[in-house]
């Protein structure tokens, strides 16, 4: 019988129902990030650097969640690079999320909130970026 190694067992659990919703507003150099818990609570909101270094950083340590973030420029990687450290993500249109389309105040921070919002991020009718 072949033993399982520990990485590959600790692997399994990280996919269990997420508790945690993180809207993330990405930027060429930095972005924002606001996650949720179950009650749509404000648990942390910080900024991290917009590259695979930073973003493994601070996602990879987090318990599975599901994150939320728009589509533009660094979505396609950057959905990819959180779905390989297993998260759920959420890729949704700026139109189509009409509290950030619309919204009069421009704010990365107040953008990840939005999007991290836990009524939202279920009803974003996102999609995901995986094809390379």
């Amino acid at each position: 019988m072949k033993k399982i190694s520990t990485a590959v067992r600790n692997r399994g659990s990280n996919f269990s129902q997420p508790t945690w919703t993180i809207g993330l507003d990405l930027g060429d150099r930095n972005s924002w990030y606001c996650v949720l818990d179950e009650a749509g609570q404000i648990q942390l909101e910080q900024r991290v650097r917009t590259n695979a270094q930073g973003l493994r950083e601070v996602f990879g340590v987090m318990p599975r969640s599901r994150i939320a973030l728009e589509t533009g420029t660094h979505s396609p990687w950057v959905s990819r690079l959180l779905s390989e450290l297993g998260h759920e993500v959420i890729v949704a249109h700026a139109r189509k999320v009409r509290l950030i389309g619309e919204s009069r105040q421009k704010d990365d921070r107040l953008d990840a909130q939005t999007q991290g919002d836990v009524r939202q991020a279920s009803s974003l009718g996102g999609s995901t970026h995986l094809r390379r």
